[in-house]
């Protein structure tokens, strides 16, 4: 199955926040939906979007982003679901060719990336991270070049953690390949100290690679596996969001160790304190230097003194703006301030030349 069942119907940028070539591009394609089930796309598209933007690092992030929405209608819904892995044994004739049981793994859903990456690289030239949402219930996903996600129940929490993959180079945090209880051969870790930013198997505290953000107060490692044949079942013994050295990650048990103990790249909590610096520093490039600022709307009376209090602390700052940047943004703000006092500002990304 592949590009003779469906057909490309349309790119639509949702979320403008600039030229494409100063900004983060993010695209979100379909995949599985057939023509008359493409509003529903759109409704997935909305929904993820909104998740995005309310979860942490990203609600500080948004005016970084373009996001489009290309819409591809298949011949037939969802992805196939082979037998071998516990599915129904069904196939679907779908434009990127999805399927589940991958590496024997069901949850384990991908498509064919080079048809995606032929086809972005088409409709938007300049993007910078990809997600293929996938018309299936059953829950799955997979990062690799371009994410996928099934749209099982919570499943943007799927989307989520493989853009961490995909878009951000972080490693899955889980102690786990198959599943708890059923692997045999991940007991301890056997590779070198891997080149991601989110798990090491150094839990030295002076060495560890993410050591400016753990309190003196955690202890290292702040957890140990005391049966490295299975996951540590043991409770998280340290408060909500500690960044420590937790073990197990990395599909393994022991030798390995994840920043946090609960994380989106583990559990599908919040991404955790090393996964958020990483998120923020891929993209902050891609935030202009200077926004408006967002107030209420005042009447003439009010603006009229604001404007005059404006005017003097723009005087004032006029000689120390020369040699600082973020004062003379803060003289643009109270400029836009001025020439808006009476219609106020909601928008986060006006950007201020």
């Amino acid at each position: 199955m592949g590009i003779n069942n469906g057909q490309v119907t349309g790119t639509t940028k949702i979320v403008d926040h600039g030229p494409a070539s100063d900004r983060f591009n993010f695209v979100i394609l379909a995949e599985g939906f057939r023509q008359d089930e493409l509003s529903l796309f759109e409704t997935y598209t909305n929904q993820l979007i909104n998740f995005l933007f309310s979860s942490p690092p990203f609600n500080d992030l948004k005016c970084a982003f373009n996001i489009y929405r290309i819409n591809v209608a298949s011949d037939e819904t969802g992805a196939d679901d082979p037998a071998a892995c516990g599915g129904p044994g069904t196939t679907a004739a779908t434009y990127f060719d999805a399927s589940f049981c991958n590496s024997g793994i069901r949850r384990l859903l991908v498509i064919n990336s080079q048809t995606a990456i032929n086809l972005l690289n088409s409709e938007v030239p300049e993007w910078h991270q990809a997600l293929v949402i996938v018309n299936s219930s059953e829950w799955g996903g997979s990062g690799g070049q371009i994410g996928v996600t099934s749209v099982a129940t919570g499943w943007e929490t799927i989307a989520l953690h493989e853009m961490g993959h995909s878009a951000f180079g972080l490693v899955d945090e889980y102690p786990y390949w198959s599943g708890c209880g059923i692997d045999t051969t991940r007991d301890m870790y056997p590779g070198t100290e891997p080149g991601v930013p989110n798990a090491t198997t150094d839990s030295n505290r002076d060495t560890i690679k993410w050591g400016d953000l753990i309190l003196a107060s955690t202890p290292m490692p702040t957890t140990s596996n005391p049966d490295c044949s299975q996951c540590d079942s043991q409770a998280n013994p340290q408060p909500p969001g500690t960044v420590g050295a937790f073990e197990g990650g990395c599909y393994y048990h022991c030798g390995i160790y994840r920043p946090a103990y609960s994380c989106m790249m583990n559990d599908l909590q919040d991404f955790c304190g090393v996964c958020q610096e990483r998120i923020r520093s891929t993209l902050v490039p891609y935030l202009e230097e200077c926004y408006a600022p967002q107030f209420k709307p005042q009447n003439w009376f009010i603006c009229i003194l604001l404007t005059i209090i404006f005017a003097i602390i723009i005087i004032i700052l006029t000689l120390p703006a020369l040699f600082s940047g973020s004062i003379r943004c803060y003289i643009k703000g109270l400029i836009f301030r001025i020439r808006n006092c009476c219609k106020g500002n909601t928008k986060r990304c006006i950007q201020l030349k």
